[in-house]
């Protein structure tokens, strides 16, 4: 789909609580006599008394929150995205000051938000300006979040008298708020003292310059872009891009930086094997290369496969949204290339050989993405190990979408007892139309006597179309059979217009993207990996006989589909585990 880019705070303290910095000093108690507290006669012989045990001390904000705390990094610090984020100190409109290092709890986001957003092409009011808005984000904001407000306006004088309204605003909030709430965000929101170019502090060029849309800090004290805030429920056809910014989107980086770091600990804890395909090169269009696996031995240590995808600008010097990143939302492959026996080869003579899909995603618009993706069942083709070939292709021979790619294998035994063993392709997809179930054959699949489980496996996604929006934006469903048992997939969030909003934040989907990325699609979201739908069938087949699948693709639970509905991209397959 078609997209365009929009060009003295109350301080409130309880007791034995340092606001600022969301940590909780630990609370003095009295121990009793350990004695008297039993009863014993303390000149009783032969009777020995444990200490009693120190109270435990209160909960950090991390500990209460249940987050991972992370140290201070030592760097070293940069400006860019993706850099670490050195200390800092920033002169508040009330008088404070705030400094990044002593008031840094390991599990925080900071989100800087510049006066100079404007409410859309026909509203030149500043994001700032809405009391509304600023409450829903604190309403709205996850706990472990610092929101700075910071001009950047043409001048210093109408800088003065932005942030002097917008200390307005937040006084006038935080006076509201239950007691409690008060406490907490007195601490967390931040009206810088200044103008940008005026602050002694390493974001004062930058925020200027590739950071002037706004950044955060994340959890790892990455810098991060902020993007564009529109807000799908504002609608308003005379602006050049017809939705309405609002202030409280800035909650949706800091709910996908919490996503991105819980996963960060899980893939930490996983010790994987890392086999990079790419480190950071601007790759366009595709690209290929031969990396060397483990031996067949090694891999066959190994009970999953991970893909990781990092897409960054090409040009760290400019904003996200300034003709920098990918503008469009185009389908993204990783390949492997196997041999295939049912071709009888090239022309010259050569082995015949097919790309195999292993992962699929989809790119953003105008933002920078990480994605992992579970790919365990495409661990069958690369079991041999030793140099493999591999393709990613993510856009189109007219819009070759140049960017910074880091591509890695992440190989791992997670200790399941059992690995996948056998995968058999089924079926792919194709023009989705009155056609579409011609041909296909139900599929005999053999299941060794030593399967220890059974998977039907699939790559789903709904493209295109002119006929009921389909199939981006129609509930198509797809029907398979695995001997007399019937699993039925569909997409109900498909033309909803927040669906991959609610849906996918958590779940790698880049926020708040320079295009219609809320709108529910028919198996996809911009800017996110596509997940694989995976349904267990060991109870549907008998291990030692063979199974029988077909399939047929529906439209409204009824067969055939309307002609001109779109293509379905699919590739499903049967996964025998042992």
């Amino acid at each position: 789909m078609r997209n365009s880019s929009l060009v003295g705070v109350a301080r409130w303290l309880t007791l034995g609580v340092v606001a600022a910095g969301g940590s909780g000093f630990a609370l003095a108690s009295c121990s009793s006599d350990p004695v008297a507290a039993t009863g014993i006669d303390a000149s009783t012989p032969d009777v020995s008394v444990a200490p009693e045990a120190d109270v435990d001390a209160e909960p950090t904000f991390c500990q209460s929150q249940n987050l991972t705390a992370a140290a201070f990094s030592a760097g070293p610090y940069g400006v860019h995205r993706g850099d670490l984020a050195d200390d800092f100190t920033l002169p508040l409109a009330d008088g404070t000051s705030f400094n990044f290092k002593q008031q840094f709890s390991g599990c925080d986001s900071y989100v800087f938000i510049p006066d100079s957003l404007l409410v859309s092409s026909v509203d030149a009011t500043s994001v700032w300006a809405s009391d509304a808005d600023l409450a829903q984000l604190v309403k709205q904001s996850p706990k472990n979040a610092h929101y700075f407000f910071l001009s950047n306006r043409t001048s210093a004088s109408v800088a003065d008298a932005s942030v002097a309204a917008m200390q307005a605003r937040v006084t006038n909030l935080l006076a509201k708020l239950p007691e409690a709430d008060a406490a907490h965000w007195g601490g967390r929101l931040h009206v810088v003292a200044h103008h940008a170019q005026e602050i002694d502090a390493w974001m004062s060029k930058p925020f200027t310059a590739h950071l002037f849309r706004g950044f955060a800090i994340d959890r790892a004290q990455r810098i991060r872009g902020v993007g564009n805030l529109a807000d799908i429920k504002r609608y308003d056809a005379t602006a050049q891009w017809p939705w309405k910014a609002n202030l409280a989107y800035a909650t949706n980086e800091v709910v996908y930086m919490n996503a991105e770091a819980d996963r960060q600990v899980k893939l930490d804890a996983e010790g994987a094997t890392l086999i990079d395909l790419w480190k950071g090169e601007v790759l366009s269009e595709f690209a290929e290369t031969d990396v060397q696996l483990p031996t067949a031995q090694q891999m066959a240590g190994f009970d999953t496969l991970e893909v990781e995808v990092t897409q960054m600008c090409p040009n760290p010097d400019k904003a996200e949204e300034d003709n920098n990143c990918g503008a469009w939302d185009y389908l993204a492959y990783l390949f492997v290339r196997r041999p295939d026996g049912s071709d009888a080869g090239p022309p010259d003579g050569g082995p015949a050989t097919k790309d195999v899909e292993i992962a699929r995603f989809i790119t953003s618009y105008h933002r920078e993405t990480h994605w992992v993706v579970d790919a365990t069942p495409m661990l069958v083709h690369l079991k041999d190990g030793g140099m493999q070939h591999f393709r990613w292709y993510f856009s189109t021979p007219w819009n070759k979408q140049p960017t910074g790619t880091k591509l890695t294998l992440r190989l791992s035994n997670k200790k399941k007892g059992y690995a996948p063993a056998q995968a058999t392709f089924l079926y792919e997809g194709g023009a989705f139309n009155s056609k579409y179930n011609d041909g296909r054959a139900p599929v005999k699949v053999p299941i060794p006597a030593a399967a220890k489980r059974v998977e039907l496996w699939a790559i789903l996604t709904g493209h295109g179309g002119s006929n009921n929006n389909c199939a981006e934006f129609c509930n198509h469903q797809h029907q398979f059979q695995v001997n007399a048992k019937s699993y039925l997939r569909e997409f109900t969030m498909a033309s909803t217009n927040d669906g991959c909003m609610k849906a996918m934040m958590t779940e790698g989907m880049t926020p708040n993207q320079a295009g219609t990325w809320w709108l529910g699609r028919g198996g996809w979201c911009p800017g996110a990996p596509v997940a694989p739908w995976v349904v267990d069938v060991t109870k549907d087949v008998t291990p030692g006989q063979t199974a029988t699948i077909s399939y047929q693709g529906l439209f409204q639970k009824s067969a055939p589909p309307p002609d001109d509905s779109g293509n379905i991209v699919l590739s499903s397959y049967l996964v025998v585990y042992q």
